[in-house]
């Protein structure tokens, strides 16, 4: 195998993960090759990828040879679009308290996030001769909460509750929260086939979808296997890259007086921003389905750490004294990223497929921190443990070239 001399560097991992010589996928074998040596060349030209390639993607590669000019090897080119729906969840989150003024005790109301719309854009390359991929993904998530809390409105029966926010925003209270994610990530992935051939090898008389697969020149699809001898029923994709991510988040609540029309009294919004730049890898494990291996279902596990700057303001108005206070903290924070992804793929042939699934994130120290003392209704202090997650449903597209 020859390799352009600028092609060198971006290619040193997936040539050393290999492991076996990638040069014995391009060697030529006839149709009188042994299924043992068939079965070699393809797990040498296997790929497969955590956005949900698999057999059934393999084998459309161009031949030995790949892009003169550019590289010197068979790949395949790789695009994908993800609608996502979900939501926000914080560990804590308080929008307003509701104070019982007769039985004593207190009801703590949390904002409840609406599932929205998000989306994700990937693209880059299949190495074929190596089963690794080099990947970029951005993804785009937001999500948003609202409250109306009044206390005795005009012309209502006085009621035995009280309703107060932070920072003495109280009686009649319009509450707001939003969030918007995103995160660039650039990753290397590496698929392991495991398992002997679905069909069994080429005496099973299956109608191996791997036929054709010119990463290891299959000459024989005549005797109903195709001389690669079937493809493995499982794989396993590790992964490891880089992310950028620019998480924010904000929040607040105003006070009107009612008695005539409408006049806002007081209120406060918070803000949190984060920009942070750090490792990500992650680990996928997938199962095929079917002689042709045409659906499979996966797992996969992701986990990052990013090291960049947290801003956290809070701003506080009273319109009777005209006046704004602010209490602000900033430092530089190292966020740890928890996420998990289910789903299943159907592979539409070669060259397209088709994944939906569920998944769950966790953004470390990235709550909402401030915790009141409600005595003097101001902040007591930051809880830096505090969680901001997301969960949802998502639908991905993805075609190769």
């Amino acid at each position: 195998m020859k390799l352009r001399l600028w092609g060198i560097a971006a290619l040193a991992l997936c040539v050393l993960a290999a492991g076996a010589a990638p040069g014995q996928a391009q060697s030529k074998r006839g149709k009188n090759a042994s299924v043992q040596a068939d079965d070699q060349v393809d797990l040498a030209s296997y790929q497969s990828v955590s956005f949900g390639a698999g057999p059934a993607g393999a084998g459309c590669c161009p031949p030995s040879g790949g892009w003169p000019g550019l590289l010197d090897r068979p790949i395949q080119l790789v695009a994908g679009a993800e609608y996502i729906y979900a939501r926000a969840n914080f560990s804590q989150a308080l929008a307003y308290v509701e104070s019982d003024l007769v039985n004593g005790g207190e009801n703590w109301v949390q904002y409840d996030f609406d599932y929205e719309s998000g989306y994700s854009f990937y693209g880059g390359i299949y190495l074929c001769d190596c089963g690794g991929a080099v990947i970029f993904d951005w993804t785009n998530m937001t999500s948003s909460s609202g409250f109306t809390a009044v206390n005795d409105p005009p012309g209502s029966t006085p009621t035995n509750s009280e309703i107060f926010g932070p920072f003495e925003v109280d009686d009649n209270i319009n509450g707001f929260a939003d969030v918007d994610l995103d995160t660039y990530d650039l990753m290397f992935s590496k698929t392991i086939p495991l398992g002997g051939p679905m069909c069994g090898g080429c005496d099973s008389g299956c109608d191996d979808v791997c036929c054709g697969d010119v990463c290891c020149d299959d000459t024989c699809c005549g005797d109903g296997c195709g001389s690669c001898g079937g493809c493995p029923p499982w794989d396993i994709t590790w992964s490891g890259g880089v992310r950028f991510a620019d998480v924010s988040w904000a929040r607040g609540a105003n006070s009107y007086d009612f008695s005539t029309i409408p006049v806002f009294l007081d209120g406060y919004t918070t803000t949190m921003d984060f920009t942070g730049f750090g490792g990500r890898i992650g680990l996928a494990g997938r199962r095929y389905f079917g002689k042709k291996g045409l659906f499979s279902l996966y797992a996969k596990g992701d986990w990052s750490l990013l090291v960049g700057e947290i801003n956290v303001e809070t701003l506080v108005t009273n319109a009777a004294s005209s006046t704004t206070a602010f209490h602000r903290t900033s430092c530089d924070h190292i966020v740890p990223v928890t996420e998990i992804e289910m789903g299943g793929t159907v592979h539409l042939g070669c060259h397209a497929n088709i994944t939906a699934g569920y998944f769950w994130s966790a953004w470390h120290d990235l709550g909402m921190r401030e915790e009141y003392d409600f005595a003097n209704f101001q902040i007591d202090s930051y809880d830096d443990a505090n969680i901001l997650g997301f969960d949802g449903l998502f639908v991905r597209g993805e075609v190769t070239f």
